[in-house]
């Protein structure tokens, strides 16, 4: 009889420590949690594991996230982001007073869709609006009612994805039917714009909600394209898309140096500071008149200083400027004398 080999399962060694995968889960969970982001670059390090890797463990925690209402989004930037959503978010953040108030006054200040969304992830707050530390003065859309209408129709629309019809009068031109297919809505300054691919002009286009007019409606599906990485750059400056990119420089003086070159306007800004205090900003811009008035908004304190063709502009609307005030308050001078 021939001897058979057994083979005898090794016992495995006990141990409290938990298995790597298991720890580094957990790490990544409690600082999504306590932060709100998670540096992609910090982890890799920190653990010496992969992008690929790390993608892998991301995808694990979306599918532990799922049914506990926690949002995990795509890798942006070298930066995860993470929040959990209705009730589960509205109980995690009202544990912390402060943390509701600054909220509720951050979604009361952006007011418009921007508050209905926040105030749905969050849950509604009797937080005590006079207390905290942070207060916020933004400009707010004056026409919430009709704007949050306008934005629930695009973003239920964006959700099928389903094409939509609409009129839409421009700055400049005439009110016309647009037909588009939706993608996001842009927060800036008190006003909202849609990002959405034009099917007539066969290019990404921005519109205003405001400007938004009905009857709206749905004209079939579409599939869903992939973005222009310069549609979807965050800038407060230069985000008004055109023909081409130029890079305009604006100088501004020592009165106002500090507080322009304090901020960033867009990522790509470069600031050389002056002998005498002031400092020249470059940044980019695909729509000049938008640079022009930028400058514009610090009165005298800024000038633009090239290019010849964003100098020539500025200087007409200057001219224009002067030719609007040209007479006006002539009588009330003459009354005071």
């Amino acid at each position: 009889m021939r001897n058979r080999k057994i083979s005898v399962p090794q016992r495995r060694r006990h141990t409290d420590a938990p298995a790597l995968h298991v720890a580094r889960l957990g790490w990544m969970l409690l600082t999504l949690l306590g932060d709100g982001v998670l540096e992609c670059a910090d982890c890799m390090h920190r653990f010496g594991i992969s992008r690929r890797q790390l993608q892998r463990d991301l995808r694990d925690l979306r599918k532990i996230g799922e049914s506990q209402g926690l949002v995990i989004e795509p890798t942006k930037g070298g930066r995860v982001f993470g929040y959990y959503t209705g009730r589960r978010a509205a109980s995690y953040v009202t544990r912390n007073r402060s943390a509701a108030q600054t909220l509720a006054r951050i979604a009361t200040a952006l007011g418009g869709p921007a508050e209905s969304e926040m105030r749905e992830a969050i849950g509604e707050t009797s937080a005590d609006m006079r207390g905290g530390f942070l207060h916020l003065r933004e400009v707010a859309p004056s026409d919430r009612g009709r704007l949050a209408k306008v934005f629930a129709f695009l973003k239920d629309a964006a959700g099928g994805p389903a094409r939509v019809e609409f009129f839409y009068t421009p700055a400049r031109g005439s009110r016309g039917v647009r037909r588009v297919e939706p993608y996001h809505v842009i927060a800036r300054a008190g006003r909202y714009y849609l990002l959405a691919y034009d099917l007539e002009r066969r290019d990404w286009r921005q519109f205003a909600l405001d400007a938004i007019g009905g009857p709206w409606r749905k004209i079939g599906t579409f599939t869903r394209r992939a973005i222009p990485e310069r549609m979807l750059t965050e800038r407060a400056v230069g985000w008004i898309r055109g023909a081409q990119s130029t890079e305009v420089t604006i100088r501004v003086s020592a009165l106002i140096a500090a507080a322009v070159g304090s901020r960033t306007w867009q990522r790509e800004q470069r600031v050389l500071q002056l002998p005498d205090g002031g400092a020249e900003i470059t940044m980019s811009f695909e729509d000049l008149n938008e640079a022009v008035r930028f400058a514009l908004g610090f009165g005298t304190e800024a000038v633009v200083l090239s290019p010849p063709e964003a100098v020539a502009l500025a200087r007409e609307t200057v001219a224009k400027i002067a030719r609007a005030y040209r007479g006006r308050g002539e009588s009330a001078r003459e009354l005071a004398g």
